[in-house]
Formats: C-alpha cells, structure tokens, sequence
C-alpha cells in the first residue's frame, strides 16, 4: 500500500506520525508529572497524620486509622466521567445489616442498589438531603445516629455502604481531600465503630 503513494504522500504521513508521538508524549508527561506531584502531597496528608501512602504500580493510596479501625483511602473514577475519593474498610463485629446512605444529588445515586426498604431517620434536614434504604430497617435506623448525620453531612455529595461490616465511603472530589473531609471520615468511622459489639475477654 505504501508503495502506490508519493513521496508527498509519505512525507505528510511521516509528519502525522510524528506529531501524534509528539502530543501522547506530552499527554504523558503532563500525567505522570500531575501523578509525582499528586504521591507527594499524600506523602504530606500522610505524614501530617501518622498515617503511611503504599504504591500500587503508577499509583498510591493512603492507609490510615480511626482508633482501633485502619482505612484505605484512594481516588478513583466515578460514574459520567467524575473522580472521587474511596474509603474502604472492614470494622469488627459490627451489626449483621445492609445499609446504603447517600445524597440525593449524589453522582453515584442513579446506579444505587437502594437494599431492603427505605428507611428516615427522624432528622427532617438529613431526611431532605439524603437517602437511606437498609435490611433489616431496625437495625439501620439504629446505625444511622447524629453523629453518623452529622459526618456525612460534612461531605461533598457523598454515599455511604455498609455490608456486614464492609465500609464503603465515595465522595466526588478531583483532587486530595481537604483535611475537614477527613476529619468527617474519621467521625463517619468513630460513629460505625461505637456500634460494634464489644470484645468478648
């Protein structure tokens, strides 16, 4: 096929060829550089809070703790394109429930799995902004305590997952949270971990 086209032909392909080499290259410069520069303001979060960033190949994440409960914090993509911020962990003997509480404006609240029934809280403000759905709804309602309102209600858009014990907890942000957001995360976690049912001695 090469051989039937002319040297113009040839050179304008050569030129295509080396533009596009040109802009992935600094398509991928500009990432790993907004990559460095983004490990080395976790190494900052981290170390601000004793907590420690572990690699993951070309990315990082943050493993920190709330008392006796250590988190894994991350950014990731979101739906439609959005980035967010996920928390993930497991607290001990937490109660046997399924809970999924999340904003109503929340990227992630189309694609919801909505378990159980739908559940209020009693909390006419909370009740406006978020959604709640849970199995079984009585052992929900008792998760769902102000001070579990009041840290999610400090975050941006937020979802909440609760699956036997396996937390999950999303929030859209494109950059490293703001140390309010942690602070939140950390209450979120202090207020699910107060729930668990105490160490047999």
């Amino acid at each position: 096929m090469l051989a039937g086209l002319s040297p113009l032909a040839l050179l304008l392909n050569a030129l295509l060829a080396a533009l596009a080499g040109f802009v992935l290259g600094g398509l991928w410069y500009r990432h790993y550089r907004a990559l460095a520069r983004d490990r080395a303001r976790g190494t900052g979060l981290a170390e601000r809070r004793g907590w420690h960033v572990v690699e993951r190949g070309v990315d990082f994440a943050v493993i920190g703790n709330a008392g006796p409960v250590a988190f894994h914090l991350s950014q990731g993509a979101l739906a439609h394109g959005d980035l967010g911020i996920f928390v993930e962990t497991r607290i001990d003997r937490s109660p046997w429930v399924v809970l999924e509480v999340f904003a109503v404006n929340s990227p992630i609240a189309f694609t919801a799995r909505r378990p159980g029934q739908a559940i209020r809280t009693g909390d006419a403000e909370f009740d406006a902004r978020f959604a709640a759905y849970a199995a079984p709804a009585r052992r929900a309602a008792e998760l769902c305590d102000a001070d579990l309102r009041a840290a999610l209600a400090q975050l941006p858009r937020p979802y909440l997952m609760i699956q036997n014990g396996i937390v999950v907890l999303i929030w859209p942000w494109d950059r490293l949270p703001t140390d309010a957001q942690l602070d939140a995360v950390l209450a979120c976690l202090r207020a699910l971990a107060a729930h668990a049912t105490p160490p047999t001695q």
